[in-house]
């Protein structure tokens, strides 16, 4: 009973940190797609899906000049930085090319959203715009530091209700 145990606490603790892990860290490291600098002005491209933007982390330099070109895979959506003043409205397999923009904003992190109705996931289609080096959010460690004490409370766990078992035998 006590192997038992220990392997659904391992299996629990493993998937809360694969969780964890999936919804603040390993989720969009991929870096900016075709990144091409023409005249001074950095161009991005982005792919618009069901529910997400590829790549969902864009990041750019105090003062750099961007032009953002957004494709929709599927659906109609929308591609917004508010604090940039730019709402693209975009239309299935159709780059649209935003105007050259200039990043004068603080260091940061930015929202970007789909400005579309675009079905029952669409409050979750966002990705972010990450200007220049921000320091990390207060709290930000806090669910890695969680997923790794539990992960260690398994180990731990585990060794314990093995000891237990040599004991007896």
């Amino acid at each position: 009973m006590a192997r038992s145990l220990g392997l659904t606490v391992a299996a629990v603790a493993a998937l809360g940190a694969a969780v964890i892990w999936a919804a603040y860290g390993l989720a969009g490291v991929i870096p900016a797609g075709d990144n091409v600098t023409r005249d001074g002005v950095r161009q991005v491209t982005i792919h618009g899906h069901t529910w997400g933007f590829s790549p969902n982390v864009i990041r750019v330099a105090p003062g750099e000049t961007v032009q953002f070109i957004v494709r929709s895979e599927d659906l109609r959506h929308g591609f917004s930085i508010n604090e940039l003043g730019l709402n693209l409205q975009l239309a299935p397999g159709r780059d649209m090319r935003s105007p050259a923009v200039k990043v004068d904003l603080p260091e940061g992190i930015y929202p970007i959203h789909c400005s579309v109705f675009c079905g029952i996931g669409h409050p979750s289609m966002k990705a972010r715009l990450v200007v220049g080096a921000p320091p990390p959010a207060p709290g930000s460690r806090l669910p890695w530091i969680a997923s790794l004490l539990s992960a260690a409370a398994a180990v731990g766990f585990g060794a314990w209700a093995r000891a237990g078992r040599s004991a007896r035998a």
